[in-house]
């Protein structure tokens, strides 16, 4: 733990809920959730990942758990977990041993379910909530086992459809052998969109599991359009500004999006890459190299609460994701939503999730983004008709309050009391 004294237990007369994450970057979804939770009376914790380096500013609810509580127990892969945080502290993540040295971790050596356990159980079982909330598969053993230890109800959050990622086969089938052995056990299962709903339920023969999307909050908030990218960048006000948004990694199709700026005829389209990850320096290099220096620009991530204001600075938003597993292919991701909020209209792969939101509420275009030269197509095709993207965007204006937290704010809370 960093820097907290643990709440074992609620006051008397308080809920309260333990959200546990096994990432560091914690989810926008489970920060709206925990916010959501104690303006509705809930004394919440959420367990997270610990960090290299103490954060600057969190949010009063997390508690850090460090990767080095999994060296207190006799697991065999101890000493090697050792030596690849060495690495990942002493070599850029996208270095090809690292990379090689973490591969070999997911596919040859790791009982995940072991794994977790061994970091996040000792924290876990300190409190004696009313609920504990696993915030996706990797979480789904240790909030079993706290909420069994204390008699706590239990909820599944399923983030995405995470056994249907590009794993190899043989860890493919260790994580459906744990949602499989726990699945059951929930009080509730709740997940992002419809068509992982149904897909879980069919799966694991649940009776009902519960939507809520990833909206973000729209209230006391009007999307303002300014200037930040065109001054940030020095780029002459005709410039139309192109965002992607979000974390830069592998299996997002941004090398072909940024080649595809060599085949957007209109030159006045600026392509923005709003965010940080592995493969930042690696896209960096190619944009220079193949001199697209005035049509795709890089900005630093921005934190959370500064996000808006720069999705509001941008004409468009693009998502190129491809369908290349079962969890690409039926995703929602946040940037869609924080689109939706920010009335940006949407340019994106023809997914069933995201067309559907794209297309049922005319708030853009959906199309084949398979290679830069369909891509140039589309953007070209998206900026066209000016007439349109005002449609658009007045149609943003009604659906960002019809998608929005404060809706799904109310299902959540419903979902969390009725358990």
């Amino acid at each position: 733990m960093q820097n907290h004294s643990l709440r074992k237990t609620s006051s008397q007369g308080i809920k309260s809920a333990v959200i546990l994450t096994p990432d560091r970057q914690i989810d926008r979804r489970i920060l709206l959730q925990a916010d959501s939770l104690e303006r509705h009376g809930w004394n919440v914790t959420i367990l997270a990942m610990g960090l290299d380096s103490p954060a600057t500013k969190e949010e009063p609810w997390v508690l850090r758990v460090g990767e080095r509580a999994a060296t207190n127990h006799k697991v065999k892969i101890n000493r090697f977990l050792l030596s690849y945080q060495f690495l990942r502290k002493s070599l850029p993540n996208n270095n090809a041993f690292v990379k090689y040295a973490k591969s070999l971790i997911a596919k040859h050596i790791i009982d995940w379910e072991k794994f977790y356990l061994n970091i996040f159980f000792d924290a876990a079982s300190q409190f004696s909530p009313n609920v504990f909330i696993a915030a996706d598969l990797p979480m789904l053993a240790v909030a079993r086992k706290a909420a069994q230890r204390c008699g706590a109800k239990l909820i599944y959050d399923s983030h995405e459809l995470y056994t249907e990622q590009g794993f190899s086969e043989r860890e493919r089938q260790q994580w459906i052998s744990i949602e499989k052995k726990h699945i059951h056990a929930c009080d509730a299962v709740i997940t992002v969109n419809d068509s992982i709903a149904r897909i879980l339920e069919k799966t694991y023969t649940l009776q009902k599991v519960e939507v809520i999307l990833n909206a973000t909050k729209v209230e006391g908030r009007t999307p303002v359009k300014t200037a930040i990218f065109h001054d940030a960048f020095q780029l002459s006000k005709d410039r139309k500004i192109l965002l992607f948004q979000g974390a830069l990694f592998p299996g997002r199709n941004l090398d072909a999006l940024i080649e595809a700026m060599h085949y957007v005829k209109d030159r006045s389209i600026a392509l923005i890459i709003l965010g940080d990850g592995p493969v930042k320096s690696g896209l960096l290099n190619y944009a220079r190299a193949n001199r697209l220096e005035d049509r795709v620009y890089f900005h630093a991530a921005v934190p959370q609460d500064r996000l808006p204001y720069y999705t509001e600075a941008a004409d468009g938003g693009i998502i190129p994701y491809q369908g290349f597993c079962l969890n690409n292919y039926y995703c929602t991701p946040n940037k869609l939503f924080e689109f939706i909020s920010a009335a940006l209209p949407i340019l994106a792969t023809d997914l069933p999730e995201i067309a559907k939101f794209v297309q049922s509420n005319k708030i853009g275009i959906v199309g084949n983004m398979e290679s830069p030269i369909k891509i140039a197509a589309l953007i070209d095709s998206f900026f066209s008709a000016p007439t349109t993207l005002r449609e658009w965007r007045q149609n943003l204006m009604r659906v960002r309050q019809e998608i929005s937290w404060e809706r799904e704010e109310e299902k959540f809370i419903k979902i969390i009391n009725n358990v």
